[in-house]
């Protein structure tokens, strides 16, 4: 019997103890199941760590947005399939992925998963100081403005776990009006012959680019193949009210003045004076001095609901 690792976060949102019995009693009809409830971030990464190297087939990550990211972190490259059972408040990558927001659909559908699905994700080499972190991007990332959104969010854990969407676009339009009009372009922006020097970069590659519930944003009509980048230079206050307009109806956003959008990229660099935020899959990863993406296709081996 295939062992199974399930690490859990009791505190999302949607997170009940009888959901959890649900999900440990029906993969245990197929699989030597464990659970795991780590007390932190990287405890989650090293306990998911630990399973794969331990040669558990399947690690269930059982909660939200962060639970999937940390976990992911261990099983991207390997030959470990991740799980997913949604519990947080936005689930963006289930809902990416096509996974059911029950539990009981969510579990007996990885229970009974014949072929998990290979995805591609982002490498992301960040460098602080003479520090070089490597982290993996599952649904999406940047550098910037919706990173500072993302620490500011963080920066309140009772409304984001109580309002979740309307606390991160709240979160949002508070920066975007208050702080970021005065951030003056401070990086370079490089990606296959395109450059530019400007204040946020936004990665996208999934269908779409979203923290703020069922809402879909895309920088135009055509999907990322494998990463498209949206290059902001400069933010201004009077252009703010067109760019959520034209994200929110999926328009071209590079006919706004100020903003590019670099389709077709399998690789992006970056170099920041002074140090600039950066985010994955909606976790703050600090201030960092720059950095270089790389597209890894086939990487991620995830049962999905496609």
């Amino acid at each position: 019997m295939d062992r199974a690792v399930v690490i859990a976060n009791p505190v999302a949102s949607q997170f009940t103890g009888g959901s959890h019995r649900d999900v440990m009693a029906e993969l245990a009809k197929t699989h030597e199941v464990e659970a795991l409830w780590p007390g932190s971030a990287p405890e989650a990464t090293e306990q998911a760590s630990s399973a794969v190297s331990d040669g558990a087939e399947l690690v269930v990550a059982m909660g939200g947005d962060g639970m999937v990211h940390h976990v992911a972190q261990a099983v991207v490259g390997t030959n470990t399939i991740l799980g997913i059972i949604p519990a947080g408040t936005t689930n963006v990558v289930a809902r990416l992925l096509g996974i059911p927001s029950r539990h009981s659909r969510a579990v007996r559908l990885i229970a009974r998963a014949q072929e998990p699905k290979t995805v591609g994700t982002v490498r992301m080499n960040l460098q602080r100081g003479d520090t070089e972190s490597v982290h993996h991007a599952v649904f999406a990332c940047g550098f910037g403005l919706d990173a500072k959104v993302v620490q500011v969010a963080d920066a309140d854990p009772y409304r984001k776990y109580r309002f979740g969407s309307l606390h991160y676009a709240r979160s949002a339009l508070g920066v975007a009006f208050r702080e970021f009009p005065a951030v003056k372009p401070h990086v370079d922006f490089s990606a296959e012959g395109r450059q530019a020097r400007g204040t946020t970069a936004l990665i996208q590659f999934r269908e779409v680019y979203t923290y703020f519930g069922k809402v879909a944003l895309r920088f135009g009509d055509e999907m990322p193949e494998p990463m498209s980048a949206l290059v902001l230079e400069r933010l201004k206050r009077r252009r703010i009210p067109r760019i959520f307009f034209d994200a929110l109806t999926h328009r071209e956003l590079d006919d706004i003045a100020e903003l590019q959008v670099w389709p077709d990229l399998k690789a992006f660099e970056f170099a920041a004076d002074p140090p600039v935020a950066a985010q994955a899959d909606g976790e703050s990863l600090g201030m960092v001095d720059g950095g270089r993406l790389s597209w890894e296709p086939d990487s991620l081996r995830v049962v999905t609901g496609d």
